[in-house]
């Protein structure tokens, strides 16, 4: 038996609030560059680090990369949710629209009731959404069994993501109901939050993973 560690890293605070921020590409704050700074203060050694495209996980992610001296892996399935129409606009005003207003089949309140059945206009499927995260956290795992079972150092890994990303992959882990709003509803992931999680490798090979509070 063998283990690795993967370490869930949400991005800081924005430089502005208040927007449904999918794919639009904003930068962190001051306080949000110390959020990652805080968060990542006290990890072990990093042996391979992931992000986000997007540049609020990008950029600090290539400054601890160079810091550790580390290769970084930039990966567009850890990408943030695309909303399309509703990308980067503000919470109050598409709150205050109905479907009507919004050009849209739905409104922001029917995607967040049933996001499997009402999606984004010209935005993100939550299907797609779901089949490219499954498929980055099946990659993390074979890649941590590949690299647990030919090392005898531990293997930790960063990986900077958003929001959406960490409470899907935390959603598998803990087998909550998918097609589910459970994960989106009971899951709080705030800015700057580090998620432990344990990945225990068999001698078959097969990875089990456990999260650690």
């Amino acid at each position: 038996m063998s283990e690795i560690s993967i370490y869930l890293l949400r991005h800081g605070e924005l430089v502005k609030s208040g927007i449904l921020c999918g794919r639009t590409d904003i930068e962190l704050s001051e306080r949000g560059k110390q959020q990652l700074i805080d968060a990542t203060s006290k990890l072990p050694i990093i042996s391979h680090c992931f992000s986000s495209p997007l540049i609020r996980c990008q950029v600090f992610a290539q400054q601890f990369c160079q810091q550790q001296q580390i290769p970084l892996q930039v990966i567009e399935q850890l990408a943030e949710m695309n909303f399309g129409d509703w990308d980067g606009e503000d919470y109050q005003t598409l709150w205050q629209q109905n479907a009507k207003l919004a050009g849209a089949i739905h409104s922001l309140g029917d995607f967040w009731q049933n996001p499997w059945q009402c999606s984004p206009p010209n935005g993100e499927t939550m299907t797609d959404f779901a089949v490219r995260v499954d498929a980055i956290w099946q990659l993390l795992l074979k890649q941590g069994v590949s690299v647990s079972q030919d090392s005898e150092k531990p293997q930790n890994f960063l990986v900077i993501s958003h929001g959406g990303v960490i409470r899907y992959i935390l959603a598998k882990i803990l087998n909550l109901p998918l097609p589910g709003t459970s994960h989106m509803t009971q899951i709080d992931v705030p800015y700057g939050a580090l998620i432990h999680i344990k990945i225990f490798v068999d001698n078959n090979g097969k990875a089990w993973p456990k999260l650690m509070l």
